[in-house]
């Protein structure tokens, strides 16, 4: 959309300046026009604005005509639009210098009679600037009612098409990373000349790209830019609102599932579709925990702590993620994940590739931290995967205690723990416990020796003593000879089968002592 500018041409073909003569500067005729000045002061420095207009006598060069010149300089420097002079008033003759930097400068430089009224001048100078700011004034308000009403009605792309519409050329809504969201017909990012950030508060949201680069005696294309900015900021704040609210309504969801508060299936089915989640054949929970890989109860303050957990949270919760989906519930992040694949291989693949996105865990985070995740058995109804979610955290719990240097522990690793545990306190295996690891608990304290450790990686090692060796980095005749002493101690042969049972039993409910699952409430 155009609107006519008020040029030196047209002010020109006003009838107040009748008879006026243009003696240089003819190529800045087009220039516009927004003040007008009557200067006869000599004092030239710091007073002119772009764009403006300047009348005079030409009193303040009648003794030194050479300071019309600085004049000049002065105009071109700030980007004044044209000087008229009555030169038969105080000055007969223009220096020739001053008509040599009118047309360098392109700045018109024109000659009023002397019977016109410099008052009558400048009242009609002002009634056209006012008359086209106020015209100005109408077509924006108008332009940003329709920017408005796009944007209540959620028509992004119009209002895209309207901009490059008023400004005459292609235009574009970017994403935050420089994606184009909505644009013009032959919007290209090659071509982009100007770019203004949309801002919702301090955070930028976006860009809104224009392929042609604005003046600044652009002013109408300005004010529309302007006006789109903002009314593209509501915009991006109703859909900001709009984002945390359905991530709201995800978490008390989520929450909702890990509890096992309901067990309609289909009503969970169409809760989650209505929510955005994903409803792949398979659903599985991952349990995260922040733990220290030194000092297991040393962990930082709880508000720093929060502060990580809500950084992870992000993370898993990014746009694109669309097969899983985080809560923070109790110092622990819980995903639920969705998958078409069932095997618990490719539950430990998705696992390791969620770990590695999720560090490092970022400056200011003491660096024995470390990140340890739970994977419950996989589940094909929603309603069974609060079964999922509880599995993940024995497997958790469990595996502190059991696997203390495997930082990703399936359930299907503790299953024998997990039902030792149900029969905790079980007479029988406080006995084993007593009988056959105790004594050895017992024997390494007094004497500074790690029999316990070697026993438990006989055990689960099968009875290799190679592997007991390299786990444990000694030669194997160490090994034989720990494990010698140990059948002295107990008083009996580890290598039995039926004694290794026993033992490994014992060694499973000894270090499961203390586990604490802790289920959603």
């Amino acid at each position: 959309m155009q609107i006519t500018p008020f040029t030196v041409e047209r002010l020109l073909q006003l009838p107040v300046f009748h008879g006026a003569k243009v003696m240089a500067g003819d190529e800045g005729i087009s220039k516009e026009i927004y003040y007008i000045s009557s200067m006869e002061m000599p004092d030239l420095t710091g007073f002119l604005r772009p764009s403006e207009l300047i009348i005079t006598t030409g009193y303040s060069f009648r003794d030194e005509p050479a300071l019309l010149c600085r004049l000049l300089d002065e105009m071109h420097q700030v980007g004044s639009s044209a000087i008229g002079i009555k030169t038969r008033r105080f000055i007969q003759e223009v220096p020739p210098e001053a008509l040599y930097k009118s047309n360098l400068y392109g700045i018109p430089l024109f000659d009023i009679p002397l019977e016109n009224s410099f008052i009558d001048m400048t009242h009609a100078v002002i009634d056209q600037i006012l008359n086209r700011q106020a015209f100005m004034l109408r077509e924006v308000r108008e332009v940003n009612q329709q920017f408005t009403n796009l944007v209540l009605n959620r028509r992004t792309t119009e209002l895209v098409v309207l901009i490059g519409h008023l400004l005459s050329c292609e235009a574009a809504v970017l994403k935050e990373n420089g994606e184009v969201e909505s644009s013009t017909s032959h919007f290209g990012k090659a071509v982009i000349r100007e770019k203004r950030a949309i801002q919702v508060g301090s955070r930028i949201m976006g860009y809104l790209a224009i392929t042609r680069e604005l003046r600044e005696q652009d002013r109408f294309e300005q004010m529309c830019l302007d006006h789109a900015v903002t009314v593209l900021a509501i915009e991006f704040t109703i859909r900001q609102s709009q984002q945390l609210q359905r991530e709201r309504e995800q978490e008390s969801f989520l929450v909702e599932l890990f509890s096992g508060s309901s067990h309609q299936e289909d009503l969970l089915r169409y809760r989650a579709k209505q929510l955005g989640l994903s409803l792949r054949p398979f659903h599985y929970v991952m349990v995260v925990r922040v733990t220290n890989m030194t000092e297991v109860d040393k962990l930082p303050p709880d508000e720093q702590l929060a502060h990580l957990y809500n950084q992870l949270l992000q993370k898993v919760n990014k746009p694109g993620a669309n097969n899983r989906k985080g809560v923070v519930i109790n110092d622990s992040l819980i995903v639920l994940c969705s998958s078409i694949h069932g095997e618990v291989e490719k539950q430990r693949e998705d696992a390791e590739a969620l770990a590695k996105e999720l560090l490092p865990l970022g400056e200011g985070f003491p660096s024995d931290l470390q990140l340890t995740v739970g994977i419950g058995g996989v589940r094909q109804l929603l309603a069974e995967v609060p079964a999922s979610s509880l599995e993940a955290h024995k497997a958790i719990s469990i595996g502190q205690h059991t696997l203390p240097k495997q930082r990703i522990v399936h359930f299907y690793e503790v299953l024998v723990e997990d039902l030792l545990l149900d029969a905790a306190g079980h007479p029988v295996l406080k006995m084993l416990t007593s009988m056959l690891i105790e004594p050895i608990v017992a024997y390494d304290k007094e004497y500074g020796t790690e029999l316990v450790a070697t026993l438990g990686a006989f055990l689960k090692s099968g009875g290799n003593t190679k592997r007991v060796a390299e786990e444990l980095f000694i030669h194997r005749n160490s090994v034989l000879y720990r494990l010698e002493r140990i059948g002295e101690i107990l008083q009996t042969d580890v290598n039995d089968p039926e004694v290794r049972f026993r033992l490994d039993v014992a060694m499973r409910v000894w270090k499961t002592e203390g586990v604490d699952i802790q289920p959603i409430q």
